[in-house]
């Protein structure tokens, strides 16, 4: 049976919550890198079981599933990071826009692959969940969207504009080590022909929760085989990932990905020395983090 669109491409949400904390590890302090992918496991399963409440049932396997793709990871893709995270230093150099896409769809192509393998997994779980867990996922959705429309929709325009202002220019720190005000001018010169849409994004993330949780409705109705659900997911999968060049239109979530493309670009091309030497620095602690975990499996 072929699924709606609208499912086919929210089903691998799911598959992103199950998986996202194996990216995430490295996505914060270097000087977590380490600690956070050695007990990944545990913070992996402790966290997915706040969305999903694990029956007693499933425990056993779920966290045997983890265990199995942390150690597929380690061995498979880490060494692939180090190549992507020394092409990054490289970059700082001379970025471009080019370099830039090619990063974030390295990025994109490492979620695919991790999601892809863990495809068995994620239909054996999807099949074994009930009703009782499709309404807690969704409860949790709830609670998530409530929280993120207080902390930002509910905000006018100019508070909205001042909280994603500081938002950049805190992931501009972190990453250069301080902000000039020639970049805090960009960043503002970004803001006011790109201005943050808190609800648009808001609408988007429900309709693909929605999605997902139809799909999970018509697993459970018409408990097909584990076969026809990885199939579904595996679709599910592609379709989240394909550009909209590929469906000849260019959307507003295109838009902005190139927007703030160009501004990490300025961003980069205005840095002092002191400051990309701060980048390279935070970039080649992490790759030593990486081998350090690639050479202590």
């Amino acid at each position: 049976m072929n699924l709606p669109l609208q499912s086919q491409t929210s089903g691998f949400r799911l598959a992103r919550l199950l998986l996202v904390l194996l990216l995430v590890v490295f996505l914060g302090s270097c000087s977590t890198a380490r600690l956070g992918y050695s007990n990944a496991d545990t913070l992996s399963y402790w966290w997915l079981d706040g969305y999903v409440d694990f029956r007693a049932s499933q425990k056993a396997k779920v966290k045997q599933d983890i265990a199995r793709l942390l150690r597929w990871h380690r061995s498979t893709q880490l060494p692939q990071y180090v190549q992507v995270l020394k092409q990054m230093q490289a970059t700082l150099v001379r970025p471009s826009v080019f370099e830039i896409e090619a990063s974030f769809v390295q990025v994109e192509q490492f979620s695919q692959t991790i999601l892809l393998q863990a495809l068995p997994e994620l239909s054996d779980f999807m099949l074994s969940m009930d009703e009782s867990q499709r309404a807690f996922l969704a409860r949790k959705f709830e609670k998530n969207n409530e929280d993120y429309r207080d902390k930002y929709v509910e905000l006018s325009p100019e508070q909205q504009t001042k909280k994603r202002f500081k938002k950049i220019v805190k992931q501009v720190d972190e990453w250069l080590g301080s902000v000039s005000r020639e970049q805090e001018a960009m960043i503002s010169r970004h803001l006011e022909k790109h201005p943050p849409n808190y609800a648009l994004w808001l609408d988007d993330s429900k309709a693909r929760q929605r999605g997902l949780l139809q799909l999970l409705a018509q697993i459970q109705k018409e408990k097909p085989s584990r076969e026809v659900v990885q199939t579904w997911l595996q679709r599910a999968i592609q379709t989240s990932f394909e550009t909209s060049d590929q469906h000849g239109q260019r959307t507003q979530s295109d838009v902005s990905r190139g927007a703030i493309q160009q501004l990490m670009v300025d961003i980069i091309q205005s840095a002092s020395q002191q400051q990309k030497t701060h980048a390279q620095n935070k970039l080649q602690d992490w790759i030593n983090d990486i081998q350090y975990l690639i050479a202590h499996q």
